[in-house]
Formats: C-alpha cells, structure tokens, sequence
C-alpha cells in the first residue's frame, strides 16, 4: 500500500501507519496560520478497510470527498452530518487500484481546460509564475469596460472554481453589451498545482498583495494590476471559500470590508434571482466591516478594485466548502450559484432607480443611556440587523426625530419630550445606508434657533444631507434637487408644528424661514392642536380651512410655491410631509386636507411620518400617499391603550423608470419591527420582519406580519410574508 500527494493538489504527512490504523496531518508548508486543506491517494489497498486519523477535526460533514480519476468527485458520508470529525473509515473494493481522498471537492487546471472546450472560450496566458508555468486566463467579448473575475487567491479554496465556472458560461452565453470579460481561475497557480494551503503566506499570500503602496511580489497579482490600471473597470469580482466550517461560514455570504451601497444593492438583486436549484443565498447574511475576522483596512482584491481600480462594484463571494443551510455542496449547485450571480449582475447594470423612505428616527429619553459605551455612544446596534435590507436602494431618506446639537447647549435628552442627540446618531444613519435627513417636524425647535443651525452643521460634518431646516432665507428658497441615476428628483419637507405648547420656543419673527410649517407654531392663531380627538381636528380645519382663513393663506401659499418651483426643476417630486395626531389609528382631517392641496399643487408621492404608527395608505389614480410609516426606531413602545403596535413600521421603495420620456413609477415597501429586551439585548434593535420571521416561524408572527402588512396598504389582501411587498 502506497500513500501519498504525488499529484496536482496533493497534500499530506503520514505519521505512522499499524495495520488498518493511518496517522497523517496536512502539510502547512508556508502558511503561518494552522490551515486545514488536505488531499492525498492510496494506491495497493484493494479489499482492506482502513481508517484515517488527523490530529484535527479537518473532515467535514460528510466525511471526505472521494475521487478514482481527481475529475469527478463524492461525498463519502457520515454517521452524524451535523458535525466535523478527525477520521474516517473506508473499505477498498477488490478493483480498487487507486483512490484519491481530500477535504473538499477538488478543481483542477483539467477541470477548466475541459469547461473552456465545451463552452467554447479559448484559454489565454495571463503571465507566467514564479515556477515558470501558464497562468491561465479567459478574455471574452469586446467593449470599452471590464468585468474582471478572479478565483483562487488562495490555492486551497476550490469552490469559487466552480462558481466562477457557472458565471463565464452564462456571460458567454448572454453577454451584457459594451463589457470585455476577463477571468482569471488560478491567480495562485504554483499553490494551486502544488497542493498548498496558500493563506497567510510568508511575507504574504496572493489576495495581500494588493496593497497599493507596495509592489506586488507575485506576477499574476502583478498583472491584475496592471489590467485594472490600463482599463476601465466597472466590476470585479473574487469567489473565494470561507474557514472550514461553522456558523457564518456554512452559507453563501459576502463579506463587506467597507459600508457600500452598490454592493448591498447587488446582493438583494441576488437573492431575488436564486433558483432552487442553486445554493440557497439570503442578502441579510453580507458580512458588515469590522466585524469579527473582517476587518477594514486589509489589502485585499476586492479593496484595490474599489478604491485603485476605480470599479463600481467590486466585492468577494465566500461558497463553502460542505454546506449552505441545507444543501450540501455540489459541483452542479455551485455552478448554477454562478449563473445566478451573472444574472444578478446583468439586473443590477440595467436596474431602475430605487429611492427608499424609512418610518421616524426616534431617539427618546433612555436611548442616550441605552447606546452608551466606555468611551462615547454607539447607536449602531439599533439597526444592525437591517443594514443589508436598508442599504438596498440608490438614495434612503429617514426623518430624524431630534436635534443633534452639542452636549453643551443644554445637555442631551433628559426630559420625555424635548430631545437632543450626540453626533454618533448621524454616524450610525450614515453607515447603515441614509443619505438624507428630512428635519422639519415637531422637534425641529428642542434646542431652539441655534440648536437648528448646530443640528445642520453635524449633518454636514457626517457627510448626510438635510432638507426642512434652513440658517437663512436664502437657503429656504433653494430647491431641493437630485439627479439619482439620471432622473431629477425633487424633495419638499414640511411639519405641522415645532412643540411650541411644550418647550414655549417659538422662531423668531425674522426667522420663520428656519423650518418649514405647514401652519402657526403651536398655541399661535391659526394653529390646530393636533393632540386633540379626530373629530375635533376635524371640527377646527373646517373653519380655518372651508373657505381658507387669511390667516393661514400665507402657509399654503408657500407650500404650492415650494411644490410648484421644485416641479419645475425635477422629472419627480416627493412631499416629505410631517403631520398627523400621535397615535390616531386613522388620518385626522387636516392631513388630509394637506394631502389634498399637496396633490394639487404638483407633488408626485407623497410620504407621512409623525403619528408614531402604521396607518392606512392610500392609492387612488396613480396616486400614493402614505400617512404615516410609524416609527424605525423608538427607545419606547407606544401608550398601553392604543390597539395599534408602535413597534411595527414600514419602509417604501419608490422605483422609478424614464421610458419616452415619461416616468415609471413602481412602489413596493418592506415590513420592519422593533424587538425590545429579548436574548439579552438591552438596546432595542430594528429587523425586517421577513427575515426575522424565517428565523422564527410561528404561525402567531405569521398572523401578526399580515396583520401590518395589509394595514400599511388596505385592499391588497397579502397572505404570505413577503421580502418586499408590491404596492403598485
């Protein structure tokens, strides 16, 4: 009996061999870390059984894969394949001559020499390797802009072979116009060829070797970089395989080295287009920065492509080794994984724009103490679990329930009602997705006048646009808009109030341009005290507003002039609308009223926050106004008495689409929910419930998603839960 690595990817130590017992280890070689990869072949063994030890649980769930010919390849099997073991047991057949045993599913040189034939691409030489050989490559197609595509940084990972495979086959088959495909399937060629593990090098592996103050020491990193600094790169991808097993690592996944938008865009868009027949893939699951082993900052391909190469997007795709939820993993699987993924990327080059709107950013009394940490604030962890949902979109707007104006003016938050937050609020909003805050609502004015003006300087400093609070009259009159994928997009914001009657700060005569308002502060004439009961709300705006006080007149007259001027600078406008009565279950009059004149006077959508709860929305003729989306984030939940749970909320995607010069609209929204003081979490945090509900089941959470789901928009009759929901 002969045991050994004497063959492309071969990897293995005997340590001593008795009888039917086998010892081995695999060889580390250069890598400075204690890796895992094996593979090696028994020859002469036939009609005995013989049983391998590692010194580590180095086998996976389903015991070794096993091969005759290193092209096709086996699971083995398990007793139990819930866990990793540290040996197998196999019995040889009489015709056995030869079996090949390794950690995973190989792939090989062969393997991609015998794709490339049936897929008709011809194989290129990208450069030669440091052992003299031909790294291979494939360049495809023909247009100004590049997809770049790498596997094998580290020689060991073979699963993105396989990916990678399914990706070229269905960018052959159907190309995305004006973009060359280049693929690289080996850019650790000799490791790959030699068996090594081929992570954590000495001085340093293949996918450190992009560090952009540093010459690459490797030649094929060499000549990536070269590619990426002689063409234009749109995307770039590089499919590599995570640890050995467990946890986060048992799934498709992304990890994120920074906080990017486009890549959380594309990983939606992903899990959308996932068949059945490949790996099960959930866009919640995208690693965030820094967290764990991914830290920002490492060199890394994906890093270089982004912040050197100049690509839109540019990412790396972990596939594991054994298993993805519960599918085991197959060659077949992995392939149409990568087909998948090219039709992810071909719907993320022609999508339509996406613009997204979040319920109220409410940061009450204990939240400050809530999200203190040793050294500061951390807000983070209030909508951790929503990033990758949040960030799906081109432009997300929240409105941000407080003043963010210094420690010093006044302290922060220690009163139920009048609020004021540290900057690290805008920090988190900013990380998590938001682009813009609107700010005129009914704490516009918790730190008065020059508490408006802090407020906008930190928004400033966090890189988050603002609309709703001005410093002078000048800025007041500016239009608001946005060209967001080359379609102009108007934003109105207005509030009812400013929480006069509480604080008793009223603006300044000569500074009424500071906010936008709908009406008088508070306790003014003119004013309707929307604490009131509806029916009296209803009472009051029939007076001042059948037929129109002259009081009031001048407030309407400067909202139809906002509109109207917007209008006449944008394809699309969006009223950004603050009003409402605290936890009414239905819309007041006056809102209603103003949802009236906002039609009329131009406005495209129209959005409403204020109430602190889901309530009804309305679609008639095209079109769609939403009351209130209720609240994101809340310290509290709502008052004991209102039948309508504070804790659930909506967020709405307006998608919108220039066809003959007319605008699409598509609307859709996604069902959140605050989760208070469960598995030990102190912070209230914010989920998307349908994925909060894959994770828990029951047929109460099921009701109760419905319940909210077809509250938001009445009529729809939605009877599962759902990603996200159509509107229109």
């Amino acid at each position: 009996m002969r045991i050994h690595s004497d063959f492309i990817g071969g990897n293995i130590q005997v340590l001593k061999v008795e009888e039917t017992e086998i010892y081995v280890r695999n060889e580390i070689r250069d890598t400075k870390e204690n890796w895992f990869y094996w593979a090696f072949c028994v020859e002469g063994a036939q009609g005995t059984t013989k049983t391998f030890h590692f010194d580590k649980k180095w086998i996976g769930y389903y015991g070794p894969a096993i091969s005759h010919d290193l092209k096709t390849w086996e699971w083995l099997g398990a007793e139990d394949e819930t866990v990793v073991s540290d040996s197998f047991t196999y019995t040889f057949a009489e015709d056995e001559e030869r079996v090949y045993f390794a950690h995973n599913m190989l792939y090989h040189p062969m393997h991609f020499h015998e794709f490339c034939r049936n897929t008709g691409l011809e194989i290129q030489t990208l450069c030669t390797s440091e052992a003299g050989n031909k790294v291979p490559c494939i360049c495809t197609g023909s247009g100004s802009e590049v997809i770049l595509l790498t596997a094998r940084h580290h020689a060991c990972e073979a699963t993105g072979n396989y990916i990678l495979e399914g990706v070229l086959e269905e960018l052959h088959r159907n190309e995305i116009p004006g973009f060359q495909v280049i693929a690289v399937p080996f850019v650790d060629y000799d490791g790959v060829v030699k068996g090594d593990q081929g992570k954590a090098r000495v001085p340093w592996d293949h996918n450190r070797d992009y560090d952009s103050e540093k010459d690459a020491i490797y030649a094929s990193v060499r000549e990536i970089r070269r590619i990426a600094a002689e063409k234009k790169i749109r995307y770039a991808f590089d499919f590599h395989s995570p640890w050995h097993n467990g946890g986060a690592n048992d799934r498709v996944f992304i990890p994120q080295k920074s906080y990017s938008k486009n890549t959380i865009r594309f990983a939606n868009l992903f899990e959308k287009i996932i068949t059945p027949e490949a790996f099960p893939y959930f866009a919640s699951g995208t690693f965030p920065p820094d967290v764990s082993w991914n830290r920002s900052g490492t060199p890394t391909f994906a890093a270089y492509m982004n912040e050197t190469g100049g690509a839109e997007l540019a990412f790396t795709l972990e596939t594991p080794y054994f298993r993805a939820g519960d599918c085991r993993f197959s060659p077949q699987r992995a392939r149409e994984t990568g087909r998948c993924f090219a039709r992810a990327l071909r719907d993320y080059h022609s999508r339509s724009v996406k613009i997204s709107f979040t319920g109220d950013l409410l940061y009450q009394m204990p939240m400050n103490d809530l999200c203190r940490t040793g050294d500061g604030y951390d807000f983070m962890p209030l909508l951790q679990t929503m990033w990758s949902r949040l960030s799906d979109t081109d432009y997300l707007i929240g409105n941000i329930e407080s003043p963010v104006a210094g420690e010093e003016l006044d302290g922060y938050t220690h009163e139920k009602y009048c609020f004021n937050s540290p900057d690290e609020v805008l920090q988190a909003l900013k990380k998590s997705g938001f682009d813009m805050v609107s700010l005129a609502n009914n704490h516009s004015m918790d730190r008065g006048q020059e508490g408006i003006a802090a407020t906008l300087a930190a928004c400033e400093r966090e890189g988050l646009e603002h609309i709703g609070m001005y410093r002078t009259a000048e800025e007041n009159d500016e239009v608001f808009v946005r060209n967001i994928g080359g379609i102009r997009v108007g934003f109105v914001n207005y509030t009812y109030g400013t929480n006069a009657f509480a604080h008793h700060r009223f603006l300044d005569e000569d500074k009424k341009y500071m906010v936008k308002m709908t009406q008088p502060e508070e306790t003014l004439e003119g004013a309707i005290d929307l604490l009131k009961p509806l029916e009296k709300i209803e009472e009051a705006t029939r007076k001042l507003y059948d037929p129109v006080s002259p009081v009031v007149a001048p407030y309407l007259e400067k909202l139809k002039w906002d509109i109207q001027r917007t209008k006449e600078q944008s394809d699309y406008v969006v009223m950004l609308l603050h009003s409402g009565g605290q936890y009414n279950i239905e819309p007041d009059a006056y809102t209603k009223m103003l949802a009236d004149k906002i039609w009329e006077y131009g406005a495209d959508v129209i959005i409403g926050n204020h109430p602190h709860i889901i309530l009804p929305s309305a679609y008639e003729n095209g079109r769609f106004t939403a009351y209130c989306l209720g609240n994101l984030i809340s310290a509290r939940s709502g008052p004991s008495d209102c039948p309508v749970d504070a804790n659930f909320s909506a967020v709405v995607n307006l998608i919108l689409e220039k066809k003959d010069g007319d605008i699409e609209q598509h609307i859709t929204f996604r069902l959140c929910q605050t989760i208070r003081d469960t598995e030990g979490k102190v912070v209230p945090y914010t989920v998307d419930t349908y994925d909060y509900w894959k994770e828990h089941p029951t047929e109460e959470y099921h009701r109760l998603i419905l319940e909210y789901a077809n509250r938001f928009m009445p009529g729809m009759n939605y009877a599962e839960p759902q990603a996200e929901y159509r509107i229109c």
